[in-house]
């Protein structure tokens, strides 16, 4: 594995554990038509003309990747134990730059051997692993890895499928996207173009992005913007800075700016804060500039800190301050200190000390919790232990619990407890949930969510001994909410079985599991669980589960998704699927979502639905809102006094 393909590896784990957190976001685009090409410049244009057509890239030769020969046993065992050691390895970089480098000297024989190591680890090990496994198995069959990346649970698939488009992307881009968008319509299909793009954005982020506007309107890959962006920045700052702007308001364009800004200040901050001091809309220019600072301190931690010193008094200093902080936290400590002391107090300063504190906890956890005791008492140190426990616990469990001995009961106690027990659920679910029940009775207490997110974790990686666990508590409340989070963490593995146990709940309970099942099923195969919801009579279950699997289709496939409201019957349950897709749809197609929510039968709900997609209309586009609103018959004259008055 020659050097350029680790960082490609690097960015492609890094991005796909930040895009599966940013994915939970309501930005999907409901409308059925063909959206406009993005308005980019005249060479992009003038690709749009044509099928988009890349050629492989030479490839680098290196020992390590000619390497055919199979190991011995002892070999692949000596790897194996290395593998388990990198994982071991305190600090992220290190760890994975460890890794990587032992994953570059596997052959297929190897690679096979560790994915099946990989496989039996902890969730959080096996999401770190498997990407780069797999990522290197590309290199020789891209489409097996391809198809097996995209088998994975979504806490893997995303970063997992990344790897392999990375590698694909450059041997034969082709056939990369002629794979992917043979897919059927689902979570995998946009999985795997949403790596497939961020691939091509680092050949060519114009093609990248004329290949985006070529693909069917999804959220997924929607998310790309900020890859495309991220690429184009830093061959062409002033360019991507004016195409950004251009982009119709909304999320995707809020990505564009992000990523310019801090590719951009990088290689000229001076140049790049103009850019971002110059936009037009405060909020994002406010989120621009703090971006902006951020990149900067990363690059240049003192003259960024200089810098921001200089600004004058003001929402704009404090804003880059607390950015600047952030991230020279994770660096230096004492530096980042020496510039909280120039804040105001308030509570970007408390999130400030929060942030150095957390990190310090890596190397002196003693160190940041005299510093977060010097802090008034109240909900901001509360958060700021809570941080130093959940740090400290991931080093020494032991340890972060004899430290929560010291301190005094109270809910700054309770909260401490409760995040090493959620980090030590990685390791030994069993034991972190047996010390939260007792923990729950000597506190005379108790705390279900906490004991359901141990459950869930612990299903993620063995359902039926959590399972077996959860049958031994006692009956009750708490009971049914951790069998509940059990049945919708096992649905992501095994949705068709989860479904299976829902009549193990009782009735009062089976609602919401169907709820969680249903969007777990419509991830995989919307089609399945389309079917499986249809069989429910009205009722709570149904309204959970048609409202999970309309959200899941919104950001699937929209003429899809539609068609299928369509064919519902009227009542509760159609109801509240198309509540929930006008939801989904109405920041990237406000005017589709009102028509939709036009539809909904109740009349309290439909008034309360329209209202709300009118009122995010107005800030995009007030001028047609109005219109919409003065002229629309699902509106009473009252509701149109309270979205636009007599004027």
């Amino acid at each position: 594995m020659n050097d350029n393909m680790k960082w490609l590896l690097a960015a492609a784990l890094l991005l796909g554990g930040w895009i599966a957190g940013f994915m939970m976001g309501d930005h999907a685009a409901p409308s059925t038509p063909a959206l406009p090409a993005a308005n980019i410049p005249a060479a992009a244009n003038s690709l749009a003309a044509a099928p988009v057509r890349l050629e492989p890239l030479a490839p680098v030769s290196s020992p390590e990747s000619t390497q055919e020969e199979s190991s011995t046993p002892a070999e692949a065992g000596a790897l194996s134990e290395a593998l388990l050691a990198a994982l071991r390895v305190p600090g992220d970089l290190r760890r994975l730059h460890d890794l990587y480098d032992i994953v570059s000297r596997m052959n297929p024989a190897e690679v096979n051997a560790a994915i099946g190591v990989a496989q039996r680890l902890r969730r959080q090990d096996r999401s770190t692993l498997l990407p780069l496994l797999i990522g290197r198995w590309a290199e020789t069959d891209p489409q097996a890895a391809a198809q097996f990346a995209l088998s994975l649970d979504t806490s893997t698939r995303y970063g997992a499928s990344h790897a392999v488009f990375a590698s694909w992307a450059n041997s034969d881009p082709q056939a990369a996207m002629a794979w992917a968008q043979a897919l059927p319509p689902g979570d995998q299909r946009s999985s795997a173009l949403y790596g497939l793009v961020s691939a091509l954005a680092k050949r060519d982020p114009i093609v990248a992005m004329q290949y985006l506007n070529s693909l069917p309107k999804d959220r997924n890959t929607d998310n790309a913007y900020y890859s495309i962006f991220n690429e184009w920045a830093g061959r062409d700052a002033a360019g991507a800075a004016s195409q950004a702007l251009a982009l119709p308001r909304g999320q995707n364009r809020d990505q564009a700016i992000r990523a310019t800004v801090s590719t951009w200040v990088a290689s000229d901050p001076q140049a790049a804060l103009a850019w971002a001091a110059a936009i037009p809309e405060a909020n994002t220019r406010a989120e621009a500039i703090r971006n902006a600072y951020s990149g900067w301190a990363s690059a240049d931690p003192s003259a960024a800190s200089a810098a921001v010193l200089a600004l004058p008094p003001g929402e704009v200093k404090n804003r880059a301050l607390s950015a600047v902080v952030q991230t020279l936290s994770y660096r230096d400590s004492q530096a980042a200190l020496r510039l909280v002391e120039q804040m105001p107090a308030g509570q970007a300063r408390n999130n400030s000390i929060t942030n150095i504190a957390g990190n310090l906890a890596n190397t002196d956890p003693q160190a940041a919790t005299q510093l977060v005791l010097a802090m008034p008492a109240g909900d901001s140190r509360n958060n700021a232990l809570q941080q130093i426990a959940a740090t400290w616990a991931r080093n020494d469990v032991s340890a972060a619990l004899a430290w929560i001995a010291t301190l005094p009961d109270g809910e700054a106690r309770r909260g401490a407890q409760q995040q090493v027990v959620t980090v030590w659920a990685q390791n030994d679910p069993h034991a972190a949930a047996d010390y939260w029940l007792k923990a729950d009775a000597k506190a005379g207490q108790s705390q279900s969510g906490t004991l359901s997110q141990i459950a869930s974790q612990w299903a993620r990686d063995s359902a039926p001994e959590a399972l077996a666990w959860a049958r031994g508590l006692p009956d009750g409340q708490a009971k049914n909410n951790v069998l509940i989070s059990i049945i919708g963490s096992f649905a992501n593995s095994d949705p068709r079985q989860a479904a299976g146990l829902l009549a193990q709940l009782p009735a009062a309970s089976q609602a919401a599991a169907a709820g969680q099942v249903a969007q777990q099923w419509a991830q995989s195969d919307p089609d399945a669980a389309v079917q499986w919801a249809a069989k429910f009579p009205e009722g709570d279950a149904r309204n959970q589960a048609l409202r999970s699997i309309s959200q899941q289709l919104a950001t699937q496939d929209i003429v899809k998704a539609t068609q299928w409201l369509e064919r519902l019957p009227n009542g509760a349950s159609r109801d509240a699927a198309v509540g929930a897709f006008t939801s989904r749809v109405a920041d990237s197609d406000p005017e589709g979502a009102a028509a939709w929510a036009s539809t909904i039968a109740d009349a309290g709900m439909r008034t309360a639905e329209v209202e709300r997609v009118a009122r995010r209309w107005l800030n995009q586009d007030r001028a047609t809102a109005r219109n919409w609103i003065a002229k629309s018959p699902a509106l009473t004259e009252d509701a149109k006094q309270r979205l636009i008055g007599k004027n």
